[in-house]
């Protein structure tokens, strides 16, 4: 005895659903808000006072998943992306220069007039403890920059 089924299937319409940043790539949602950093996210030769190796980085990690970026407003980046400090002291070492860039701007914006009153609550107590609370706070300012960028009224 030879059983056939048959498996109908009623048409279905599609229904295109609204993208959302999250299967965006960075680069278009810097791009279509006008951000400074979106010639830099789109790889573009050409670079200028943006040039920043930190960003670049930070581009390149939530490229994929720019909705991460939000996760800056209540935390930092050693919890969030960077948790190792050896990784924290290779990135200083590696881009002192655009660290500092990035940290000097986040002591602007806090109204900080020197780095140790940029860094009071972080144990400071030799030279890689203050590299890394200010990789912490560079790039955890940089996020916070992109996500303003993407959500202003965040």
């Amino acid at each position: 005895m030879t059983t056939t089924t048959t498996n109908q299937m009623a048409p279905t319409t599609a229904i295109a659903a609204a993208p959302t940043t999250a299967t965006t790539a960075l680069a278009d949602l810097l791009t279509a808000c006008g951000s400074q950093w979106a010639p830099l996210a789109r790889g573009e030769a050409q670079w200028d006072d943006s040039q920043n190796e930190c960003m670049v980085d930070l581009i390149d990690y939530f490229a994929d998943e720019p909705d991460g970026l939000q996760n800056f407003d209540s935390s930092d980046w050693v919890n969030l992306c960077e948790c190792y400090t050896y990784d924290l002291i290779k990135r200083y070492n590696t881009q002192t220069k655009d660290v500092k860039a990035l940290f000097d701007q986040y002591c602007d914006a806090i109204g900080a007039t020197s780095a140790l009153e940029a860094l009071e609550g972080y144990t400071v107590e030799d030279p890689d403890d203050m590299a890394t609370a200010m990789v912490n706070c560079a790039m955890t300012y940089g996020a916070q920059m992109l996500a303003s960028d993407l959500w202003p009224d965040r």
